[in-house]
């Protein structure tokens, strides 16, 4: 099989496996530009993308997924230009590799409790509630929220009686509140806001939003992208989504 031909093939099965996540752009083609984006910060990735579209900048795609997952796919070849992820030890890992370049803190993001009820929406109450959890395994989000309930010791307890719901993706916790499965979910913040119904901020340390650049392709749209994101332009609307600012991971 040719080069081209297995790129194309290894494009289709990021696609494919990301579909739950994300929607799947038009036929594959290697003219597109493919930002990786962790799935509980897309929606504040996004809005920082529109501003970029409207100050002149070009076209990218987005592919939606877990962080480790889409690591690891970026890791095996996968047509990534730029990673953006809720998870700093994962780009971390990429980084030591070679696979990325470039490698900056965007912004500080916080862990929440979201709810669809205010009267649930107490620390107070943990106890008596089913919570939906990113998976620590993949998630960054889901190691803070692991850590979190640990200290209060309900998460092997939560696990083993099923009181805590271990989702794929922080967009996932979120669904499980929405579909009855769990009362409370705990996520980035900047999803809680994009979400109806309520949050309170948890104490646990600020988690860094990072990412970075292939070095196997870096198209100049992506790294015009990557430096608008980090770029004072963009604190603005890193700010509304509940983020504060950040200095250089390097």
């Amino acid at each position: 099989m040719s080069t081209h031909a297995i790129r194309v093939l290894l494009l289709v099965i990021v696609l494919f496996s990301s579909s739950l996540c994300s929607p799947l752009p038009g036929a594959a083609s290697e003219e597109d530009v493919y930002v990786a984006v962790s799935p509980g910060i897309a929606q504040c990735v996004e809005d920082i993308y529109a501003s970029f579209v409207a100050s002149g900048g070009g076209k990218l795609v987005f592919v939606k997924e877990a962080t480790g997952p889409l690591a690891q796919k970026m890791d095996a070849g996968a047509p990534f230009s730029l990673l953006i992820a809720a998870d700093p030890g994962w780009t971390k890992w990429l980084y030591e590799r070679g696979k990325l370049k470039d490698m900056q803190v965007c912004a500080n993001g916080h862990l929440v409790l979201w709810t669809e009820k205010k009267e649930f929406g107490s620390e107070e109450k943990l106890a008596s509630l089913r919570i939906a959890s990113p998976d620590p395994e993949t998630t960054s989000h889901g190691t803070l929220a692991a850590d979190y309930l640990k200290g209060f010791g309900l998460w092997d307890e939560g696990v083993a009686s099923g009181k805590v719901v271990i989702t794929k993706n922080a967009l996932h916790a979120i669904m499980a509140v929405q579909a009855g499965s769990a009362d409370v979910a705990l996520v980035p913040a900047s999803l809680a806001i994009e979400m109806q119904g309520v949050y309170i901020k948890l104490p646990v340390p600020p988690l860094p939003t990072v990412g970075g650049l292939s070095t196997a392709r870096s198209p100049e749209t992506a790294a015009a992208f990557w430096k608008f994101l980090c770029s004072p332009e963009a604190a603005p609307l890193w700010a509304k989504w509940g983020f504060e600012a950040a200095e250089d991971v390097q």
